[in-house]
């Protein structure tokens, strides 16, 4: 499952700059300390899951 997911590498990696760079956006480079700096962390991890989760148009599934 997860050698799947990582060899979609294309959506991988724009999930993951879409998180750091929403991130980035809101808190600037520093450590979360407050309540709503670490929702923004939350978010920015969800975009990058749902990046590594997506496959490429060019993969497509298996039959069962």
């Amino acid at each position: 499952m997860f050698s799947t997911m990582f060899k979609n590498w294309w959506t991988t990696l724009i999930g993951f700059l879409g998180g750091f760079i929403y991130y980035l956006g809101q808190n600037g480079a520093t450590m979360p300390t407050t309540k709503q700096e670490w929702i923004n962390l939350l978010v920015a991890a969800a975009i990058a899951g749902l990046g590594l989760a997506s496959k490429d148009a060019t993969t497509g599934s298996k039959p069962q």
